[in-house]
């Protein structure tokens, strides 16, 4: 007799896709759909339902979903929800009412993805409340990265609730130089050019500061070098005046939003990411996965996916000196770099594809619904 397939809700309230919705998609991608009847409940306006519902994947939009943990509007209509379709298995991202949703309305298994650093408080009645909370409302908390399990902890949760799960990615192919001259020419960079880009939101946690002085030091060694700022945040505004400032509209480029960004990372001769706090960092995974090598700041996950000296650098949070410094020794070493550059490779593909996330996330369902 055939075995009924497991009714597995995902909540996100995402209404752009970051990285969670990232997340999702490589999941999705490659979920066992003989095993698994996989849906996704989000805000009816987010950028995720259409892409989503391409992959022939059921999309549940709802009306009244705000984009925070917390949204007291959406309690009962996902309460409701979740007690007519009766899921086996409801996995949150970042939405403690859905959590609490599946609770109430009776689900037997809820699964949470934490996808960013703990804030950590020094109160300890807050770390009370935050293990029983996680303890009442999860059943299994997936940690993307070792420094996410840390942080959990460390803010209350309960180790035994946390397994930790890489996010994992579709490997990017490595492209020619014609290839690569294909993609850079969309943004103005001649050939010859060596690039150095930063794929990350505009936002102050991601300290684009540090790439910018670090940028600065190295123009004034190298005419040879454009770097590029690829993302949209609150802070496109301040990170184009500085740029002004230093007279450098010509060396560093913003590229604004980028809907095909594997392609763009992959063309780059180098990733960087300055995050003041970082949970992993898929943007570098993609990158190395075609042969990036990478420098990155020791924060939170990214030493999970640098390893000093082999595939790339790491740097201290805000040290602009050290990063220039680090950039210009793999980009001005031929051996190094193509040293680097296959261990890039070599390291995403044994700890980094989405297969192996997803293989391992739904051994974790079978589990949970003996």
């Amino acid at each position: 007799m055939e075995k009924q397939r497991l009714k597995v809700y995902h909540v996100l309230t995402d209404r752009n896709i970051g990285g969670a919705g990232r997340w999702l998609l490589n999941y999705l991608q490659h979920c066992n759909r003989t095993r698994f009847d996989v849906r996704v409940v989000l805000p009816k306006d987010s950028l995720l339902c259409e892409v989503i519902q391409n992959m022939d994947i059921p999309v549940i939009g709802m009306d009244c979903m705000a984009d925070s943990s917390y949204d007291k509007k959406a309690l009962q209509p996902l309460t409701a929800l979740f007690q007519k379709e009766k899921p086996d298995i409801v996995h949150t991202h970042a939405s403690l009412t859905a959590r609490m949703a599946a609770k109430k309305a009776g689900v037997k298994k809820i699964f949470h993805t934490k996808h960013c650093m703990e804030a950590v408080s020094g109160n300890t009645l807050k770390r009370i409340a935050k293990r029983m909370v996680n303890q009442h409302y999860s059943d299994t908390i997936i940690a993307v990265s070792q420094a996410v399990r840390r942080s959990m902890i460390a803010g209350g949760t309960n180790p035994k609730q946390i397994v930790t799960i890489y996010n994992g990615i579709t490997m990017s192919t490595p492209l020619t130089e014609e290839e690569k001259s294909v993609v850079l020419e969309k943004y103005g960079i001649p050939q010859g050019q060596k690039v150095v880009g930063i794929a990350a939101r505009l936002e102050e946690v991601k300290d684009h500061n540090t790439f910018l002085r670090a940028a600065e030091r190295i123009c004034k060694e190298r005419e040879d070098i454009t770097f590029l700022i690829i993302g949209s945040g609150s802070v496109a505004e301040q990170i184009a005046t500085e740029i002004k400032i230093m007279q450098l509209e010509h060396r560093i480029k913003m590229t604004g939003f980028v809907s095909d960004i594997e392609t763009l990372e992959a063309a780059l001769d180098l990733a960087v990411i300055t995050s003041k706090e970082e949970a992993l960092c898929l943007s570098l995974l993609e990158s190395m996965s075609a042969g990036v090598p990478a420098v990155g700041t020791d924060s939170g996950g990214v030493s999970e996916v640098i390893c000093h000296g082999e595939n790339g650098y790491l740097v201290a949070v805000g040290d602009d000196a050290d990063l220039a410094k680090r950039i210009l020794e793999i980009l001005s070493d031929r051996s190094l770099y193509e040293s680097m550059s296959k261990k890039a490779m070599a390291w995403t593909r044994t700890h980094f594809t989405a297969e192996q996330m997803a293989e391992k996330m739904e051994k974790l369902y079978l589990e949970a619904s003996k």
